[in-house]
């Protein structure tokens, strides 16, 4: 029989005391009034209130206010696990049936709110607005959910806040757009309409009166009203339709001149801020005449970082860079910075916050448990979230439509090397893989993309594809054996084209090896994964005689006065120079890609990326997505060719397709 253990009295007591006064306090919270916001927005056709918490209030007296559930206001808003806090805003989705009081509504001591059901109240007028369309006629509706659009050029003080102008939502038109139209900044339209990021047409927006330049106000066009059907449960995401729309190809480069408005930006990155504080270490490597081992505490040198750092510490200057060059342009830019770190706690955590709530781009996180886990949030919240680095998960973009993945998955790469194939018709092309009998889908679609793509054009297309399995492995002493097994796949009267279909270290080295003994008697040219470029065990000159062609995201012209501009900045700013391999350039080129194009055309740039085209340091995006509910994925990539005569040939194909 188990033990039970009976609490003292006094914990008994101070037990009881503690629910008391919670009991207390929520009474007394029961009994602060709630007025009712006059503050109103629409986002995806749907009206909400923007209520302020006052203190006391709790959630469910507010929801009595606005006459709606609680449910309907936690799905809505982020709320903390410890409840609402005084100075709060929250988004109350504005009931179709009306409270007992239109503009006020209360919770006192001793009043229980009655349901109202079927209660016809007089018509009103709905709040004045303006388009951008020019003149339209003013209209009243009634506050039932179905009511058409009446006819009347009456509006009513009492349903509308005179501080502010309301301003209906065209199509093409953004924030930026309408902040210039009205000479006001994004930053005040944003705080007039919070919860709004990227308006669409319909939605309406508050330009605050006091705000409006002089002479933009006398330009403004006849106020009209127009009825907003209130029904129906949609939620606050991206609208998908089964329909995938026609992409602008990039082509002419967009010329930036001046960048007007607001962009906040969040920035995810994993810094490692703990490992860098410990700045020394117990070594014990070393034995003493004994053999005991020597406890000794080694002290870190005050220039040195945790190795996990580096590559984010890059990427973040590139970041800071691009933003100091947006701001020369006029373009106000809000930098959060967070440490992620590598596990998912701080993600979990910054999501519940709020933090990011209001944020216009978020660039990060880097690894893909901790991207999924934000982008599905993300998508909920239509915000934008880039990822800057290669991923694992080649499935990351799936059901997450504001997702941008800039680093090519390595399909994309096998477009674009079956691109360059289509034009060697008439060579002997051997494809080598290394996974028995295909058995890696990567492999087999590569596969059957080279055989498809490559099939007679005609009957003088004298073009052979071979597949040919690889282990890399040849006995040792025996190079010869190694060497006769390749030059039974070659051809002494054309080109030969050897594509490897993988990425492992010692079968790539001992491919490149064999071929470049070849490559003496046969002409051998050679096709790979961008991941090649990176193993360190090739010799750099069998690239070149076997005149590598290799697919790759970014490309770096260090002789463009662009190169000079950043690598002068970068010495200015942190007292060195960025290497080649460096993630600052890549950090730059994307923080000015997408920043640029959300202040220049906002909700239009998210949804068709191509229409931006600035100037960039290393890469040349071309984000697209397979369909309506997936993230983009970008497509722009170059084919590196080396060449025998030392040099590298960069060619920027199109992508099949277009």
């Amino acid at each position: 029989m188990n033990d039970v253990v009976f609490p003292a009295p006094k914990q008994v007591l101070k037990g009881f005391l503690i629910i008391a006064a919670l009991l207390v306090s929520s009474i007394m919270a029961a009994q602060v009034p709630v007025e009712m916001s006059k503050q109103k927005i629409v986002v995806a056709g749907k009206i909400f209130y923007m209520h302020t918490v006052q203190k006391g209030q709790t959630l469910y007296s507010i929801s009595k206010a606005y006459n709606v559930k609680v449910d309907d206001i936690t799905h809505e808003n982020v709320i903390p696990e410890n409840g609402i806090k005084e100075g709060q805003m929250l988004k109350i989705p504005a009931s179709s049936t009306p409270p007992a009081a239109d503009q006020k509504a209360s919770v006192t001591k001793g009043e229980v709110p009655i349901p109202q059901t079927n209660v016809q109240t007089p018509p009103k007028t709905t709040p004045p607005v303006t388009t951008g369309a020019g003149a339209a006629t003013a209209t009243t509706a009634s506050t039932s959910a179905s009511a058409s659009i009446p006819t009347s050029t009456s509006k009513s003080p009492a349903t509308q806040d005179p501080r502010f102008i309301y301003h209906r939502v065209l199509k093409g038109e953004t924030l930026s757009s309408v902040s210039r139209e009205y000479g006001i900044s994004v930053r005040e339209l944003k705080k007039a309409n919070q919860g709004l990021l990227f308006p669409r047409e319909g939605d309406y927006l508050m330009i605050p009166r006091d705000k409006v330049s002089v002479g933009k106000a006398e330009k403004q066009q006849p106020q009209v009203t127009e009825q907003v059907i209130i029904s129906g449960t949609e939620s606050d995401t991206i609208a998908v339709s089964d329909t995938l729309k026609a992409f602008t190809v990039p082509s002419d480069k967009t010329v930036i001149t001046e960048l007007r408005g607001s962009v906040k930006v969040a920035v995810l990155l994993p810094f490692f801020i703990n490992e860098n504080s410990v700045r020394s270490y117990i070594d014990s490597t070393k034995k003493d005449s004994k053999g005991k081992k020597i406890y000794k505490e080694v002290v870190m040198p005050g220039e040195w970082i945790y190795e996990g750092s580096i590559p984010f510490i890059e990427v973040y200057e590139g970041i800071l860079i691009a933003v100091d060059s947006l701001r020369t342009l006029g373009l106000t830019v809000e930098l959060d910075v967070y440490d992620t770190g590598g596990g998912t706690d701080q993600i979990s955590n910054l999501i519940s916050s709020g933090q990011l709530i209001d944020v216009d781009l978020i660039i990060g996180p880097v690894y893909s448990n901790n991207l999924s886990l934000l982008s599905s949030w993300a998508t909920g919240h239509s915000i934008p979230v880039v990822s800057p680095v290669p991923l694992r998960d080649q499935n990351i973009l799936s059901n997450r439509p504001t997702l941008f993945r800039v680093h090519p998955s390595l399909s994309v790469a096998q477009d674009i090397s079956v691109a360059e194939l289509r034009s060697h018709r008439g060579s002997n092309i051997v494809f080598l893989y290394s996974d028995t009998l295909m058995s890696d889908p990567l492999t087999s679609e590569y596969w059957n993309r080279i055989s498809l793509a490559m099939q007679p054009a005609g009957p003088d297309d004298s073009t052979i594809v071979t597949p040919q399995y690889f282990t890399g492995m040849i006995p040792r002493n025996d190079t010869y054996r190694g060497v006769s097994t390749f030059e039974g796949l070659l051809k002494p009267d054309r080109e030969n084209i050897i594509i490897l279909a993988t990425t492992e270290t010692p079968k790539v080295s001992s491919a490149f090896s064999t071929l470049h003994t070849l490559s003496r008697k046969y002409s051998v040219k050679v096709m790979g994964y961008p991941e090649i470029r990176s193993l360190e065990t090739i010799d750099l000159k069998y690239y070149y005689d076997l005149e590598l062609f290799i697919p790759t995201e970014s490309f770096i012209d260090f002789n463009s006065s662009a190169a000079s501009s950043f690598i002068k900045s970068f010495r200015k700013n942190f007292g060195t120079e960025p290497m080649a391999e460096s993630f600052a350039w890549r950090g730059f080129d994307i923080a000015f890609y997408f920043i640029g194009g959300i202040a220049s055309h906002g909700s239009a740039f998210l949804s068709d990326p191509g229409i931006f085209n600035p100037a960039l340091l290393c890469l040349e995006p071309d984000f697209r997505r397979n369909s309506r509910n997936d993230g983009y994925e970008n497509k722009g990539m170059f084919i590196m060719h080396y060449r025998k005569d030392m040099t590298i040939e960069v060619i920027k194909p199109a992508h099949p397709g277009y």
